[in-house]
């Protein structure tokens, strides 16, 4: 038992001399109660003041104490003083310039402080803004969060630094730091040279008037540099609607980096149909729902497994319209010239629509090419009358029905080994068979 006891009061007694040790306070006898104990009285003592006070003053002849008197006076001149023991602060291509002028103590007190670093004030911040109070590009709506957290330190060095305004590490290593998902972004295939050359060149270091610290809208960020888009954006007579909104060029582009070419967030297809995947309504104009109508499709157009939506659309601007990358008539009826549907010759051959054929389709009867009897006449029909340019359920991309005004027109097509018939609204039912098999698509 007593060995117990024994045991226990040697690990208590330890315990309380490292606890005595970590709050030790000063023993020279300049910090007692009666002389100078108030210059060492805060939490974090100067360790140079905490012996030995000559470390830093030495006697200067003159009894002391005595009423107005100084006895002793600084062994070396600030900041000689201070290098003798602390690294010269002075040595790098930009010093701050309370350290160059050698004022230590503008920032520092010399024997005891309630802050860190034996800071002036804390958070540093706001020792920064003794100084910095002018600094205007910190005063905007949006801010840095260390600006807000006053952790000025985080990005600049507050004695010396090689990089341009003190920073610790220029941009965007520095950015990266703290910003892991965009570390993350950097290892991507492709990376947006502004990111990977600098954060600044879009974001602004303390604040702005736009979210994300951007420096200036996204849009017209964007455009600062994709001059040539702005230009295409600005005489198009259609604009892409998901352009004009907040998020603007981000609604399809990451800013930073992607597994994707063009800094795409998704590959096209998958891209646009997370917006076409209802229905839309522009101004008097409805777009049908995509997804819903490719999902629904036995057949779908092959140009939009071979490139994507953008095989036909334009995603950001055109003078066409519904964005489409060359004409295409508008509505039902249209005039059988090429140049009309010159958007289907980008990938079909013209002759489709000669007036006779007997192997570019298989829509014809005999030799007399059906595609030119619907196209041509009083009221040329549009392709899209018989066809769904996304997606369809029958062979050909043909539809069930077809919009005529407010009337969904049944087609009633029917296919036969040689040929087919169909029974529009538009005519009666009629029959057509090829004379020979031989034919191209």
């Amino acid at each position: 038992m007593l060995k117990k006891l024994l045991t226990c009061f040697i690990i208590s007694s330890f315990f309380v001399f490292q606890a005595d040790a970590q709050n030790e306070k000063p023993t020279n006898t300049c910090s007692t109660t009666e002389c100078h104990g108030n210059l060492v009285s805060q939490d974090v003592i100067h360790p140079a003041a905490r012996k030995k006070c000559d470390n830093c003053h030495q006697a200067n002849g003159q009894t002391h104490p005595q009423k107005d008197v100084k006895g002793f006076t600084l062994s070396q001149e600030v900041p000689n003083l201070c290098y003798k023991c602390h690294d010269e602060n002075n040595t790098m291509a930009n010093v701050h310039m309370p350290v160059k002028n050698g004022k230590c103590l503008d920032c520092h007190t010399p024997h005891s402080s309630p802050e860190s670093y034996l800071l002036k004030k804390y958070p540093e911040g706001e020792l920064c803004l003794s100084c910095h109070n002018k600094l205007e590009s910190a005063q905007k709506q949006h801010k840095h969060e260390p600006v807000v957290k006053g952790e000025c330190v985080k990005c600049h060095d507050p004695h010396q630094s090689d990089n341009n305004r003190m920073l610790v590490e220029t941009s965007p290593n520095l950015c990266l730091k703290c910003h892991n998902v965009q570390a993350e972004q950097m290892k991507k295939p492709n990376v947006h040279p502004p990111f990977q050359n600098n954060c600044l060149n879009c974001h602004a270091q303390h604040s702005s008037t736009e979210e994300k610290l951007l420096n200036l809208t996204t849009k017209n960020l964007c455009f600062y540099c994709h001059t040539d888009m702005q230009k295409k954006v600005e005489q198009a007579t259609t604009v892409h609607g998901a352009l004009n909104d907040k998020l603007s060029c981000l609604n399809c582009h990451n800013p930073h980096a992607s597994d994707q070419k063009m800094f795409l967030v998704n590959n096209t297809k998958d891209l646009c149909l997370s917006c076409h995947n209802k229905t839309i309504t522009v101004g008097n104009r409805h777009i049908n729902n995509i997804e819903q109508t490719l999902k629904k499709s036995k057949s779908i157009h092959g140009a939009i497994d071979k490139n994507g939506c953008t095989g036909c659309h334009d995603p950001h601007a055109t003078n066409t319209h519904s964005l489409l990358n060359k004409e295409f008539p508008v509505g039902n009826y249209a005039n059988g010239n090429k140049e009309n549907f010159a958007l289907c010759f980008t990938c079909h051959k013209s002759d489709l629509i000669e007036k006779q054929t007997s192997t570019v389709t298989g829509f014809r009867n005999g030799d007399k090419n059906l595609h030119f009897i619907h196209l041509n006449g009083e009221k040329g029909r549009s392709c899209t009358i018989c066809h769904n340019p996304h997606g369809a359920p029958n062979d050909k991309l043909i539809n069930d029905s077809s919009p005529f005004g407010s009337w969904d027109m049944p087609l009633k097509f029917v296919k036969s080994d040689k040929g087919g018939s169909c029974a529009p609204g538009c005519h009666t039912e009629r029959k057509y068979e090829r004379t020979t098999t031989t034919m191209t698509k």
